[in-house]
């Protein structure tokens, strides 16, 4: 008796090639700029041990800001606010290489994530210059990241973004679309983040 076999004669397919030369893309505007800093930071540190645990090489991270030269990039991780969209949009169509694969990180002061409509644009800009739309990381009340930000990275006060920012680097080092609801303090952070900000 012959079993029929629905692989025969099937391309396998290949796995997305290892990222090389990652941009870290601060895109906030003064306001923000000290949030988008932190954050790309934090996955700056992050990011090598994770390559380490997944037995790949890691990446080299270039710090760069809007105007400066990230063509030589194949992976661009973009930092921004939602009023900033416009300014991440235009890096896209203007510095990012054809073929780049693009992930977004972006925060807000509160906890409406319905303020991001606007990434359906930045996956348009993508399309217009030929690099690859791989998602986005939103980070709600970014702003209590500050006043936590010495404390353990996996504490209460920083694991609900620390954790999805891990998924975030492996999903970056392994080529792979980036795709979770949004990071949303508990309320342990969010009491620890306000102690934070009164005894200053």
């Amino acid at each position: 008796m012959q079993t029929e076999s629905h692989d025969i004669g099937r391309k396998p397919t290949a796995a997305p090639a290892l990222p090389r030369r990652i941009a870290l893309v601060n895109a906030s505007s003064q306001a923000d700029e000290k949030i988008s800093r932190y954050l790309l930071e934090d996955l700056a540190e992050a990011l090598p041990v994770y390559a380490r645990l997944a037995g790949v090489a890691s990446p080299e991270l270039v710090r760069a800001a809007p105007g400066e030269k990230i063509d030589a990039c194949d992976t661009v991780l973009l930092g921004h606010a939602p009023q900033d969209a416009a300014n991440a949009q235009a890096i896209i169509a203007t510095q990012v290489a054809p073929d780049a694969r693009v992930y977004v990180l972006a925060h807000l002061r509160s906890g409406a994530d319905n303020e991001t409509p606007h990434f359906s644009q930045m996956e348009a800009c993508c399309a217009e210059a030929g690099a690859r739309w791989m998602g986005r990381l939103i980070v709600c009340e970014g702003n209590l990241m500050l006043s936590a930000a010495n404390s353990p990275r996996m504490g209460w006060a920083r694991r609900w973004v620390s954790e999805p920012l891990d998924r975030l680097i492996m999903a970056m080092l392994a080529g792979s679309p980036f795709d979770e609801p949004a990071a949303r303090p508990t309320l342990t952070a969010r009491i620890t983040g306000a102690l934070a900000q009164t005894s200053r």
